[in-house]
């Protein structure tokens, strides 16, 4: 099965100039060396609307990227499950300042680390609610 654009973006309700910003922002990533290739891919409702590679998939072979090539992935859960929590926060099932004991209750007595080595940590009362955005990853930076 071949990758290819399915629907304009305009009709799948994206800016195709927005898109396209996508494309420029990772080609520096290439031309500055911080990674040798991409593949981006968009799509709503199981319909390809944006469809861009980047780079090179084999620096020693100077092959390209394309639609078929192949990354691993290292390192996804925290990323992929932000992702469906913010989608979450979209529909309003929940606030990012909500305390994280509002779905998991055993967080209410929160303890957090104080000292002592690793086989007999010694713990004291947490200071402040835990709340559901503690637990998103924060941008590098």
């Amino acid at each position: 099965m071949a990758l290819e654009v399915e629907v304009e973006a305009g009709e799948a309700g994206f800016d195709a100039g927005r898109l396209a910003r996508i494309d420029r922002h990772f080609a520096h990533y290439v031309e500055d060396g911080r990674l040798p290739g991409w593949l981006v891919l968009v799509s709503r409702h199981g319909r390809i609307v944006h469809l861009a590679t980047c780079g090179r998939r084999d620096l020693e072979a100077d092959l390209p990227v394309e639609p078929g090539t192949r990354f691993r992935i290292y390192s996804m859960t925290k990323p992929v499950t932000a992702v469906a929590a913010m989608q979450l926060y979209e529909q309003g099932a929940f606030a990012l300042k909500d305390p994280v004991e509002r779905f998991i209750p055993s967080f209410a007595d929160l303890r957090v680390y104080r000292d002592g080595p690793a086989s007999d940590p010694r713990t004291e009362p947490a200071s402040r609610q835990l709340r559901l955005w503690h637990l998103l990853p924060t941008p590098p930076g």
